[in-house]
């Protein structure tokens, strides 16, 4: 996520607003002195941008249960995912356009503080690989009706692979931990929004 005065200094390259950029309400083009003098170099018209990117919601979930690496259990935060309908959208970004395997996800919680504050949005596909160091949404899997549904996921960092789990880390309060390769239904990565907004 870009910084107050980097997402400020976009919007104003961009001749709109820092609110349209996260996909709030507000103008999503401002002018600017010279707009109309000739020879100006012309822009993209951002209102043409699509509003089709989803945000999915979240809230707060029970917690789980994890091994942590000094072998004792500990209660992580899990978090709901309403992957069923989004709900709302945001403008797309140029380098995404036509890549429908990128979604957007409301953090909920403060394990992940101060990397992910609790609101935050943050941007996930679903076929980037993830390596270490990533962050990650760890999709869990649980039973329905002798059928498999996303109930909730763990948003998380990426710290090893092992054969039979996954090693990932949280901040706040600083654990390790592993969940086993046979409870993780998928495992997406998030990507940094500067990645795609300073293309």
């Amino acid at each position: 996520m870009p910084s107050a005065e980097r997402l400020q200094q976009l919007a104003q390259t961009l001749r709109t607003t820092p609110e349209w950029l996260l996909g709030g309400d507000g103008p999503d083009t401002v002018s600017s002195p010279g707009d109309d003098l000739p020879g100006q170099p012309s822009l993209p018209d951002f209102r043409r941008f699509p509003k089709n990117l989803p945000i999915y919601g979240t809230a707060l979930g029970a917690d789980l249960d994890v091994i942590s690496s000094d072998g004792a259990t500990h209660a992580v935060e899990q978090t709901d995912l309403f992957l069923s309908e989004p709900r709302d959208y945001m403008a797309r970004p140029t380098a995404l356009a036509a890549r429908d395997e990128y979604y957007v996800v409301e953090v909920a919680g403060h394990s992940m503080e101060p990397r992910f504050d609790s609101g935050r949005r943050v941007l996930v596909s679903s076929k980037k690989r993830a390596r270490v160091n990533d962050d990650i949404i760890v999709q869990l899997r649980a039973p329905i009706d002798n059928t498999e549904e996303v109930a909730a996921v763990l948003i998380k960092q990426l710290v090893k692979e092992k054969a039979g789990a996954i090693v990932m880390r949280q901040f706040n309060p600083a654990l390790e931990f592993e969940v086993p390769r046979d409870r993780i239904k998928h495992v997406h990565t998030i990507v940094p929004w500067d990645d795609v907004l300073s293309i």
